[in-house]
């Protein structure tokens, strides 16, 4: 009985560690992962001044830096 509830805390404060580590990641807003599927940029006035600024828009739901492609 020792054991299992050894390993069952162990077990969520790895979920727990784990749900931090994604939370950090940048969420793209809707409407601009609309348009990168149809390969186009997109049009909101929001979105675009957010890009010039090296985020992505917080009005339409995203959060974060905007991902740079890697070359």
């Amino acid at each position: 009985m020792k054991n299992s509830k050894i390993l069952a805390s162990l077990v969520l404060a790895s979920l727990f560690a784990t749900s931090f580590a994604f939370a950090a990641d940048a969420k793209v807003a809707g409407c601009c992962t609309k348009a990168a599927k149809d390969g186009a940029a997109c049009t909101h006035p929001c979105c675009a001044t957010a890009a010039k600024d090296g985020k992505n828009c917080e009005k339409c739901g995203g959060a974060g830096d905007l991902a740079h492609a890697k070359k």
